[in-house]
């Protein structure tokens, strides 16, 4: 328990030194929405891209993987659902909480946690899962959550999703990285790649510092009060949701461990916006996304000593 808190202490470190420089007015809310637009729309996509292009077609032939992963998206979502049969709420709260469920901080939280339990070498295995998963996690989310919204698909949901997901750089830079490796088939310059890696360095300290400046301890005991339930299925029964899978579906090692750790992150911060553009409980998902992040800090420990 201790040496997995000891292994997370540098990204809460990093957390609460973004929390410190906005409370000490060092940074500003405009601020930090501008750098949280860097690593959304630079720093991940170059990282992404850079690892896509090191992806080969035996990246994709380990089946027990794709089927434990999708299959656990299922779980999580179900998982969600099931909870809100014995809660009070509307319709939009529940959407909201079921597209919540799979939706975990993969690139803000995820990709440096990678980094600091198994070092910059690490980043290959996350770059596959992110390539084999983005599309899955993007359309499984926002499908389920629109149809618990509606009671079923309507044309101009879908054709919102779809044109969502046509933007997303992270997606993007995935397809790009694949069109070049069918298209062209050769190594990028190394000017540009050593600009693109660069880039991509930038991402997980700000990304961290990014996600400290959006907390409000103050708020945490009311708020846990309303969300607990979606915060133990994204914490707790999703990362477990996936051990049983890869119990009776092994896969490679390296990737099983990979997933299992990003999975058990805590609700991505755009999963808020998302919410609100999509007609569902933006206030809801909110507090959720900050309740999770703060106790990520008790259950990640708990997850990192199962992998190691």
């Amino acid at each position: 328990m201790l040496n997995g808190f000891l292994l997370i202490l540098p990204i809460m470190c990093c957390i609460m030194t973004g929390w410190i420089l906005k409370r000490a007015g060092v940074l500003n809310d405009e601020g930090g929405a501008q750098m949280g637009r860097v690593v959304f729309y630079v720093a991940a996509p170059c990282l992404i891209f850079r690892i896509t292009l090191s992806l080969g077609s035996r990246d994709f032939d380990d089946v027990n993987f794709i089927l434990v992963l999708y299959g656990g998206y299922l779980g999580m979502i179900l998982c969600a659902w099931l909870s809100e049969r014995f809660r009070r709420g509307d319709a939009r709260r529940k959407a909201a909480s079921v597209m919540m469920a799979v939706r975990s901080n993969n690139m803000f939280m995820g990709m440096p946690a990678v980094i600091m339990l198994w070092g910059e070498s690490a980043l290959e295995y996350y770059g596959r899962f992110m390539a084999l998963s983005v599309a899955g996690f993007e359309i499984f989310s926002a499908l389920s959550g629109l149809i618990v919204l509606h009671g079923g698909l309507k044309k101009d949901s879908l054709r919102r999703v779809l044109r969502s997901f046509s933007r997303n750089p992270v997606v993007l830079s995935i397809a790009l990285g694949a069109l070049w490796n069918v298209g062209v088939g050769l190594p990028l310059p190394r000017w540009l790649d050593l600009s693109l890696k660069i880039l991509g360095d930038l991402g997980t300290g700000l990304a961290l510092v990014t996600l400290g400046m959006k907390l409000k301890p103050g708020e945490l005991r009311r708020d846990l009060l309303q969300v607990w339930p979606d915060v133990i299925v994204r914490l707790l029964v999703s990362p477990l949701i996936l051990v049983l899978g890869f119990r009776f579906f092994p896969a490679r090692p390296e990737m099983v461990k990979t997933c299992i750790l990003v999975m058990a992150m805590p609700v991505a911060m755009n999963t808020f916006p998302m919410a609100e553009a999509m007609g569902m409980d933006g206030d809801y998902t909110a507090r959720a996304v900050m309740v999770s992040t703060m106790l990520s800090v008790l259950t990640l420990p708990l997850v990192i000593r199962f992998l190691l």
